[in-house]
């Protein structure tokens, strides 16, 4: 049983994203695992990547995307361009709410943090519609799970988003659901201001603090991640947002 991650996508709100299915794959191969040496590259891109035929670990939904090579998609809102000289995946929000992430299987405390560079547009008021997105699976107590929600991702019972805020001050803050609201997943803010965008941050979060934090009740050392990816919430005109060197490592 899961934990929808649609509710990452909106900015503090509990609308359920509408995201087309991906088609079975008659051929989709496991889940990429971290090396011995507890590395995990998860998204380069580097130069042999290529949108028109993704790997089959990969989910493309939402926006334009529809079902190429199994369990991905292909969309005209993500690209592969080169900005600064850094290769990176650029995402383009419109008026549908897109995702991309990548299945992998790595023990949430064996590989606990999660590094990557970003380059973002002004989006102006609000948090920015592109995001980082984690999938988690095993951790949560039987009780606390929900039913699947229909979404198209990897099995999951819990999600977090990992978010550019509107202010530079709440760099660091961890947005738990209220009581009320338990389909909601935490939001936490890596870096914000639109003062800072235009630029390459490179950042490190530790995924099981997060994740200590947001659920302090599951069984963590049962705990896998499950996907990694970006997503962008629905905007009235073109947001760019472009990702680099998504990395796990021990």
């Amino acid at each position: 049983m899961k934990r929808s991650v649609f509710y990452t996508f909106g900015v503090l709100s509990a609308a359920v994203l509408a995201l087309s299915s991906c088609a079975a794959s008659t051929k989709v191969i496991p889940p990429d695992q971290p090396s011995p040496e507890g590395r995990l590259a998860v998204m380069g891109p580097d130069r042999s990547f290529n949108l028109d035929a993704p790997p089959t670990d990969w989910i493309i939904s939402g926006g334009d995307a529809h079902s190429g090579g199994g369990v991905v998609g292909k969309s005209s809102s993500l690209s592969t361009v080169m900005r600064d000289g850094v290769p990176a995946l650029e995402l383009k929000s419109g008026s549908e709410r897109i995702i991309a992430v990548r299945r992998v299987n790595a023990m949430l405390l064996a590989t606990p943090f999660l590094s990557w560079s970003w380059h973002l547009s002004n989006h102006g008021e609000g948090i920015h519609p592109m995001r980082m997105i984690v999938g988690f699976h095993g951790g949560a107590p039987a009780d606390t799970q929900l039913g699947s929600q229909g979404d198209g991702l990897p099995p999951h019972d819990r999600a977090l988003s990992l978010v550019w805020g509107d202010t530079a001050l709440r760099r660091g803050s961890l947005s738990l659901p209220p009581t009320n609201k338990p389909f909601e997943a935490p939001i936490y803010t890596v870096r914000g201001g639109r003062e800072n965008t235009r630029k390459w941050w490179l950042e490190h979060v530790d995924l099981s603090d997060l994740y200590a934090k947001a659920w302090p009740n599951d069984h963590r050392a049962r705990a896998r991640i499950a996907f990694i990816g970006l997503a962008s919430a629905p905007t009235p005109t073109v947001v760019r947002g472009r990702i680099a060197g998504i990395l796990l490592t021990h």
